[in-house]
């Protein structure tokens, strides 16, 4: 995904065009929309807001600019969606590799790097090593459908955002991960 990839709308927050996908092997792409919520601290346009800057400024600048972004005092106490997103190479990566020193680079992110990233944080969160080897990137999808499960959402809502063709994918992790939802052992007092 390239910088242009991702225009911003005042109602409903960024817009992602997918050019390709896993789910949507010949291309013909799809747009996915990050919407806006109450809390400055998870709203998605906020983040997308404060990684553009970051790439903005090392673009224009290298890792200098980005350190000195950085640095700036600014609280993070209210939402920073609404001001507009910075202007950053239109076909540059949006997201970056990361060298271990933390790094930026002009490379696109990687899905190994994305799936090391996952089990380093899941470790430092505290994961059993043997649920650690179960997780990767796939593993976002899976907490993606068993979280709007939990919460209610329809069985074709929760297949459109990661670009299920069919109920079947969500109804294998409703059954494996959520199994009292949407169950009727649930519903009758027991």
């Amino acid at each position: 995904m390239v910088c242009r990839d991702v225009t911003v709308h005042w109602h409903d927050g960024p817009h992602i065009r997918l050019r390709k996908s896993k789910t949507d092997q010949e291309g013909r792409g799809a747009v996915k929309a990050l919407p806006y919520n109450d809390s400055h601290e998870t709203c998605p346009p906020c983040a997308d807001v404060r990684w553009v800057q970051v790439v903005a400024a090392f673009d224009a600048g290298g890792r200098s600019s980005v350190i000195r972004l950085l640095r700036k005092p600014e609280p993070f106490n209210e939402h920073v969606c609404s001001g507009g997103v910075p202007r950053t190479a239109s076909r540059a990566p949006l997201f970056r590799a990361i060298a271990k020193n933390g790094n930026l680079g002009n490379t696109a992110l990687s899905g190994a790097a994305i799936h090391q990233t996952i089990r380093r944080r899941a470790e430092h969160a505290g994961y059993d090593p043997t649920a650690l080897a179960k997780l990767g990137g796939h593993s976002l999808r899976a907490g993606f459908v068993t979280q709007g499960t939990r919460n209610g959402a329809d069985g074709s809502a929760i297949a459109r955002q990661p670009g299920r063709a069919s109920l079947d994918s969500v109804e294998v992790y409703r059954r494996e991960h959520a199994p009292l939802v949407g169950n009727a052992f649930s519903d009758i007092g027991l």
